[in-house]
C-alpha cells in the first residue's frame, strides 16, 4: 500500500495543486491530509474545493482540520484579537466552505496491514522540535525527550503529524512519529512544495521525502492582483518572504498592518 501525506498548505493553492499533480502519477491508493488549508492568503476558496473535490472522488482519502483552521470559531465568535485579513478571507470562504471545514475531524485512528496510525496536526502539547533556530528551522533537532514522553501514553503504532513544518521519521520506544513538512509553507530553508509518500508491505513503513517545484512567482501575483499587499502590507510581507526563503518570518512584523 502506498499513502501520499501532505500537510500546512495555507492557502498556497499553487504548491497544492502541484502537489496533487505529482501524487496522481505515483499510483497512490490513498491520501492523508493533515491540516492548515487557510488563512495564509488569497487561495483559501481554491485549496478548499480541491479538498472537498479529492473527498467526493474517494472515501479512502482522510481530511483531518488544524489549528489554523480552527480559527473559524473566534472568527464567528467576533473575538478582538483576530487579524483583519483571517477575517476577510472568512467572509470570501462561504458558507459551504465553511461548512466543510467545521465538519473535520481533529483526528483519526485508523489501522492498515496491521499497523495501527493515528493520524493528527499536532500531537501534543510537547514540542517534538527542539527550537535552535527560529527563523532557520532545518537547523532544529528532534526533541528526543519529549518524544519518549508522548511515546510512552501512545495507543498507537505510529503518530503522522503536520503543524511543524518540517520533516521528521523518528522512532522512540517502539513508536514512531512521521512529519510530512509542508506544502505550502516549508521552514527547512528549501522553497519546494513538500510531502511524504508511505509505503507499507509485511507489518513494516518506508518513508520517501517528496519534493515538488512550482511557480512561486505566481503565488506573488495572486496577492498583489488580490490587493493584500496594499491592504495588509506587513502580514502580506511576511507570508511572502517566508513562502519564497522558506524560513519563518512569521513574528517579525505586525500582522495587523
Amino acid at each position: 500500500m502506498r499513502i501520499a501525506v501532505v500537510a500546512d498548505i495555507h492557502s498556497n493553492h499553487i504548491a497544492f495543486e502541484a502537489v496533487l499533480n505529482d501524487i496522481r502519477n505515483r499510483d497512490i491508493d490513498m491520501i492523508f491530509f493533515l491540516g492548515d488549508y487557510i488563512f495564509g492568503g488569497s487561495g483559501s476558496n481554491e485549496t478548499v474545493d480541491l479538498l472537498m473535490r479529492y473527498q467526493k472522488q474517494s472515501q479512502k482519502n482522510l481530511i483531518i482540520s488544524g489549528n489554523i483552521d480552527e480559527l473559524i470559531t473566534p472568527i464567528e465568535e467576533n473575538a478582538d484579537w483576530i487579524y483583519e485579513v483571517n477575517k476577510q478571507i472568512y467572509n470570501e470562504l462561504g458558507l459551504k466552505r465553511v461548512s466543510f471545514l467545521k465538519s473535520l475531524p481533529s483526528n483519526i485512528l485508523i489501522e492498515k496491514e496491521g499497523i495501527s496510525m493515528y493520524l493528527c496536526h499536532n500531537p501534543s502539547d510537547i514540542e517534538v522540535f527542539t527550537v535552535i533556530d527560529s527563523l532557520k528551522r532545518e537547523n532544529n533537532i528532534p526533541n528526543m525527550k519529549g518524544l519518549a514522553d508522548i511515546a510512552n501514553n501512545m495507543e498507537s503504532d505510529v503518530c503522522i503529524f503536520g503543524h511543524y513544518h518540517l520533516f521528521m521519521d523518528e522512532e522512540v520506544n517502539g513508536k514512531r512519529f512521521i512529519c510530512p513538512s509542508s506544502v505550502g509553507m516549508p521552514f527547512n530553508g528549501d522553497t519546494r512544495a513538500q510531502y511524504i509518500i508511505l509505503d507499507i508491505f509485511e507489518g513494516n513503513i518506508t518513508s520517501s521525502r517528496q519534493y515538488v517545484e512550482y511557480d512561486r512567482l505566481k503565488l506573488v501575483e495572486d496577492f498583489e492582483k488580490n490587493g493584500y499587499f496594499e491592504k495588509y502590507r506587513n502580514w502580506s510581507m511576511n507570508m511572502v518572504t517566508t513562502i519564497l526563503t522558506a524560513h519563518n518570518y512569521f513574528g517579525t512584523q505586525d500582522h495587523n498592518k
